[in-house]
């Protein structure tokens, strides 16, 4: 049965009851209304996992099918741009998402779950995090949902830092830490969960409630203190520096992208010290750095491993998955420090934290090579960009330069003088410039 996920559009028989597959809809809708990118939808039953991608028509069109199977049926909030459910591969945020199991809290074990929300409703909602948009009883807890204006991938650091925040605030509540990976499946309204017989039911507080990430920050995020280790100590004539909450996580992200390219742009291959490319080089140190910043961005061991072991496959000679797991188990543990000291309200650098000078170093990367890098540059590259970007804010909507500009308009009222009957002189005293001034703009505009 699980293998009838796979092509949705086959003909199976849609035999679920129509309140189930109209509320699995309106889950649908408030996530992917327009979304233009793949949203993975996956089932599992026992030990049986599969998974697949669909736009979002031929997923709404067919998910009173996927429901109607008597397994567990989950659907990523965001979308991809193409088929494979990574973080890299992300397309549009569309939500935040927090999962509530209040049943691995002593406290909260014997509620059931409405009383859980209200608990939420009134000590929560609106104070140490948003109202929420919807929530989910996923069967045995809560999943909570809060609608986003859609974002690109380049804002994933932000939405990581939040989700983190929303995650530290809600532990009290039974909040999963790995329920906030930006891939995550999440649980579908009106399909079953196979543990407890139950079907998800959906709350929806406001479906109009949709928020700027950038509010969220401004609201609820604090500023960190840069970590010092003698807080009695400060430099003379320094201001302190704040820090933004998500700025922890954008480094590790940027260089999780640079070290794709890397593999990228040269096409599975290593590059040796003398500058040639070559079959084998750098592949542990590349697998270890991407296992390590795809946990701080997954928030999950298993899957950034999982991640880690596809990524090798991308070199012309791989390592075995042995080798891989061997070598890069000391990111998992260097993400374990990080973790512990980033959400402790000080900045406090946890981890492996690499200088870029290291990294061009160990992984030979070449100065072309550094022009399509986004953070792994030197100081040349980081030259070269800064003087680009005064040259580009240099010059107006139309490509011109203050000076250009300037000269445009003044030929423009030239022109305008002349064509009035006035001669050189009186265009000359108008505009209070030299008359060899006209003379050179009268031959470049009616000559």
């Amino acid at each position: 049965m699980l293998g009838a996920i796979r092509n949705l559009t086959e003909d199976l028989n849609d035999n679920v009851d129509p309140k189930y597959k109209e509320v699995a809809i309106k889950n649908i809708s408030m996530l992917h209304d327009n979304d233009d990118g793949f949203i993975t939808i996956a089932a599992k039953k026992d030990k049986e996992y599969v998974q697949y991608h669909y736009k979002v028509d031929d997923l709404t069109y067919n998910i009173g099918k996927a429901i109607s199977l008597n397994a567990n049926i989950y659907m990523t909030p965001n979308s991809f741009f193409m088929p494979k459910r990574k973080i890299e591969n992300i397309r549009k945020l569309n939500a935040l998402y927090i999962d509530i199991d209040y049943y691995n809290i002593d406290t909260l074990s014997t509620y059931d779950h409405e009383r859980v929300l209200k608990n939420l409703e009134n000590d929560y909602f609106g104070e140490d995090v948003p109202e929420p948009s919807f929530a989910i009883f996923t069967g045995r807890g809560l999943a909570v949902y809060w609608l986003i204006e859609p974002v690109p991938i380049k804002v994933l650091p932000l939405w990581n830092a939040i989700q983190k925040h929303f995650l530290d605030k809600l532990k009290n509540m039974g909040a999963d830490s790995k329920s906030i990976d930006s891939a995550r499946i999440m649980r579908v309204a009106g399909s079953v969960n196979h543990k407890t017989g139950e079907r998800a039911k959906l709350y929806i507080y406001d479906e109009k409630l949709i928020y700027r990430l950038k509010d969220i920050q401004e609201n609820y995020l604090p500023k960190l203190t840069p970590y010092v280790k003698n807080p009695a100590f400060k430099g003379r004539g320094r201001k302190s520096k704040i820090v933004n909450f998500y700025t922890l996580y954008s480094l590790h992200y940027a260089r999780l992208n640079d070290i794709l390219k890397l593999l990228e742009i040269r096409d599975g291959y290593c590059r040796n010290e003398i500058g040639n490319l070559v079959e084998e080089g750098q592949r542990e140190f590349m697998c270890f750095l991407y296992r390590y910043w795809n946990c701080c961005y997954s928030n999950d061991t298993k899957q950034a491993l999982e991640n880690t072991l596809e990524f090798n496959q991308g070199f012309k000679k791989p390592l075995t998955n042995k080798e891989v797991e061997k070598i890069t188990i000391q990111a998992e543990k260097a993400y374990e420090k990080w973790l512990l000291d980033s959400p402790s309200g000080v900045y406090k650098r946890g981890g492996y934290n690499y200088k870029n000078e290291t990294l061009i170093e160990k992984l030979n990367i070449t100065d072309d090579e550094m022009k399509v890098m986004t953070t792994i540059i030197g100081p040349n590259e980081k030259n070269r960009r800064k003087k680009e970007k005064r040259k580009i804010q240099r010059r107006n909507e139309d490509g011109l330069t203050k000076r250009e500009q300037q000269k445009r308009e003044r030929e423009k009222k030239i022109k305008e003088l002349i064509n009035k009957g006035y001669n050189m002189n009186q265009v000359a005293k108008e505009l209070g410039i030299n008359r060899s001034t006209i003379s050179r703009s009268y031959k470049h505009l009616f000559i």
